[in-house]
């Protein structure tokens, strides 16, 4: 093995609107780039099926640089693209980090290409990866994984930036320029725009909160294929004003700004977004569903059953009505983020399971 071993780092899809993707901008920026020799392998559109010309071209990069790892993140058709020119190049390790399945989908069908990712495309990638591992316990202890779980190398939680307190100076200029007013209850929902993020479920449960004495608003920050259906979903609530904002790059910003971060998803794996905005102290309502659970189990937050849009508000409400129970909460959530899931956190999973496998150790 070479003193600073190649390992190339795999991702797909665009900054602001990518997990994994800001994951691997982490880990290229953090001090593991001073003990391995990173390579990225970046797609920025989907394949929609077989993409041979991008085969050829990532087959080719590996021919060249002969990486001692190559790191593929997720099952989809990216993350088989991605094992499949490992394969193809005689690359010798090739570890996969399992980060969500499509198995999971609730919305849009069961599509043909949806039978062939869950059914072709996604066992295929973990059968030529030579390991695996998972963002989450919950994600380990899938059904679907026990067949390759001689390839399971352990869970590598995500993990996210610590940042310093905003100060309320600080704080009230950050709401200033998003035209917020001082005394406005803010919510944040940071997801991509889909039905399965659990919109529907938030639409009905904003509907569903008594009156309040100051305005609401809801930030939305995200795209998706289903912008249009939720924002009508979400128009007219009364009591709140909702803002749709894209795709953004300035989330921690967001974060800063708000009061209460909404997660109303119907599956998960284990959220950045989610971490984020905990390790910001912002409380959370979230669905009970996979990485959820685990993490807010130990505080910062209150869970309540995926697809209740009472149960949602009914969590919702207390924290909107009482900022000391905001602060408490919130507070708790940051401390379970800086014990469990900060960036040292995570990089020093990452590096273990790198360490074992460039070893030999599994």
């Amino acid at each position: 093995m070479r003193a600073r071993p190649i390992v190339v780092q795999h991702s797909a899809g665009t900054p602001g609107a990518n997990g994994p993707l800001t994951a691997v901008r982490r880990v290229l920026d953090s001090a593991l780039s001073e003990q391995y020799e990173f390579v990225r392998m970046h797609q920025f559109g989907g394949n929609g099926g077989l993409n041979v010309p991008l085969l050829r071209q990532w087959t080719r990069l590996l021919r060249r640089v002969r990486p001692d790892l190559v790191h593929v993140r997720g099952l989809q058709n990216e993350g088989f693209h991605g094992v499949l020119a490992a394969r193809m190049a005689g690359c010798p390790r090739i570890l996969v980090t399992v980060h969500g399945t499509v198995r999971d989908l609730k919305h849009g069908g069961h599509t043909w290409r949806r039978a062939m990712l869950a059914h072709g495309a996604e066992p295929s990638t973990l059968r030529m990866a030579s390991h695996f591992a998972t963002v989450c316990e919950y994600a380990a202890g899938r059904s679907f994984l026990r067949a390759y779980e001689d390839k399971f190398v352990g869970v590598i939680p995500n993990g996210v930036p610590l940042p310093a307190h905003v100060d309320a100076d600080a704080r009230n200029g950050r709401r200033a320029d998003l035209g917020l007013a001082h005394d406005d209850l803010v919510m944040i929902a940071v997801a991509r725009l889909n039905w399965d993020k659990g919109f529907g479920v938030l639409a009905d449960a904003l509907r569903r909160l008594p009156p309040q004495a100051g305005p609401r608003v809801l930030l939305v920050a995200g795209d998706g294929p289903d912008r249009v259906g939720i924002a009508q979903a979400l128009s007219g609530v009364p009591g709140t004003e909702v803002r749709l904002l894209g795709n953004r790059l300035d989330v921690p910003d967001l974060l800063s700004a708000a009061d209460v971060f909404v997660f109303p998803t119907l599956h998960e794996n284990l959220s950045n977004a989610l971490l984020e905005a905990m390790a910001h102290a912002l409380p959370v309502v979230a669905s009970a569903v996979g990485g959820n659970v685990e993490v807010l189990r130990q505080g910062g937050g209150h869970l309540v059953r995926a697809g209740d849009p009472e149960a949602f508000a009914g969590a919702l409400g207390p924290l909107l009505s009482d900022a000391a129970e905001r602060r408490h909460v919130g507070e708790t959530g940051r401390k379970v983020v800086q014990d469990a899931y900060s960036l040292p956190v995570m990089l020093r999973s990452l590096d273990g399971v790198y360490r074992r496998i460039l070893e030999g150790a599994v």
